[in-house]
């Protein structure tokens, strides 16, 4: 997959995000862009350059799938480790969210229903002491 455009970016947030109650509508388009602006050619933003706020978001675009998140531990001056944590753009679930299959129709699930056979509709309650579901007795 190529570039995320904020109109991709913006379907995938109104099908994930919006769908699930955790955004208004009306804010798909600005977190789009917001983060998009973060990333800008990248496809991988240093999370030191996030304020708390826009990381919570990032958040919530990793629990979606859109984000991932990676760190990696860097060896600098006199032996010391630094932790770099950065986030990733997750194209393939970008465009996936982006552009969902459509619902089966209403004939599609009407001519599954057809296709079953009377005797698959009844149902036989389990554990009923009659002599249709109690087994023969072996032979003596």
């Amino acid at each position: 997959m190529g570039v995320v455009t904020v109109e991709e970016l913006t379907e995938a947030i109104r099908n994930t995000l919006v769908a699930h109650g955790k955004i208004p509508e009306e804010r798909a388009e600005v977190l789009a862009t917001q983060v998009l602006n973060y990333f800008g050619p990248e496809e991988m933003v240093l999370d030191n350059v996030l304020s708390n706020e826009d990381r919570d978001t990032f958040y919530q675009l990793e629990e979606e799938g859109l984000l991932t998140s990676e760190e990696e531990d860097a060896l600098v001056a006199k032996g010391k480790t630094w932790r770099i944590h950065y986030w990733l753009l997750r194209k393939a679930s970008i465009g996936a969210a982006a552009h969902p299959p459509p619902p089966p129709s209403k004939d599609e699930a009407g001519e599954l229903y057809q296709k079953i056979s009377a005797d698959q509709w009844s149902h036989r309650e389990e554990g009923r002491a009659d002599s249709s579901t109690r087994p023969a007795a072996p032979p003596s």
